[in-house]
Formats: C-alpha cells, sequence, structure tokens
C-alpha cells in the first residue's frame, strides 16, 4: 500500500463510484471485475450506487447508462466493461 508522504500514516486511497441496479447482468459484470481488480489495487474503494434506490442522484451524476464508474470528474461507462478497460480507467 502506498502512503501520502513518509510523515503520515494515511494510506492513499483511490474511490470510485459504481452506479448499478440489481437487475443488470452487465452491472454483474463489473462489480465482480473491479472486485477482482482490487487485489491489483489494494487501494481502491467501491462506493456503490443502486439506480432504483437513488435515481436522483444518478441523473444528477451525468449517469445515463449503467453500468457506469465515476473516478473524481472522470467518466467511464458502456454495454460491457471489461477488466482491462476498467484498469485502464483507474489508471488514468
Amino acid at each position: 500500500m502506498r502512503y501520502a508522504t513518509p510523515r503520515t500514516n494515511k494510506p492513499i486511497t483511490m474511490q470510485v463510484v459504481l452506479y448499478k441496479t440489481f437487475l443488470c447482468p452487465r452491472c454483474f459484470l463489473a462489480t465482480r471485475a473491479l472486485k477482482k481488480l482490487q487485489q491489483e489495487f489494494p487501494e481502491l474503494t467501491i462506493e456503490t450506487v443502486e439506480v432504483t434506490k437513488e435515481p436522483l442522484r444518478a441523473w444528477q451524476a451525468g449517469v445515463r447508462m449503467l453500468p457506469t464508474v465515476t473516478r473524481h470528474e472522470k467518466t467511464l461507462s458502456g454495454v460491457i466493461l471489461t477488466t482491462a478497460a476498467l484498469r485502464d480507467f483507474l489508471r488514468s
């Protein structure tokens, strides 16, 4: 795990938000891929937003397609979010 400065014990975190629904099979695949990537990126934390329960939050975030992953001001969405596409998104 990487740390912000040698003086602090605060780990650097990489937070993403995953917008999904429980009915979406593509969302299930994206969730599984992100959890797999947590082994490669131990600093990765995933916040999951269930769009059927929080539609206004998703709409205000600009989510128009599921699954969608956001990180800071960047957005990745698509029919199939592969592990490779998610890895590239996390590295950018």
